[in-house]
């Protein structure tokens, strides 16, 4: 039973944290951009992309990353995936951060 009731509250918990990432998801204006779609559509549905933007990376780093969330259920099409990791390495990075 407690299994069960494991399962329960976690399917409650993610609904209300994909609902939350969903609004948040407007509240964090980036540029637009090839992929800055799928960034929305594959990233907002477990977080909100204040998270993205609060931690620039590289492009190596957010390969790991966006490879570690496709692990995790992200659904991303191979070409999905290169675009992602290009927009967020354009725009997610240190470089785009000391442009800003």
């Amino acid at each position: 039973m407690n299994r069960v009731r494991a399962v329960l509250v976690s399917v409650l918990a993610g609904t209300s944290v994909i609902a939350g990432a969903t609004a948040l998801a407007g509240a964090v204006d980036l540029p637009d951009g090839p992929g800055k779609q799928q960034v929305i559509d594959s990233c907002t549905r477990c977080h909100g992309m204040d998270v993205i933007v609060a931690q620039p990376r590289s492009s190596d780093e957010w390969a790991e990353v966006v490879s570690a969330m496709v692990g995790q259920g992200a659904v991303l099409t191979d070409e999905d995936f290169e675009k992602v990791v290009a927009y967020l390495s354009a725009n997610v990075s240190p470089e785009a951060a000391s442009a800003n």
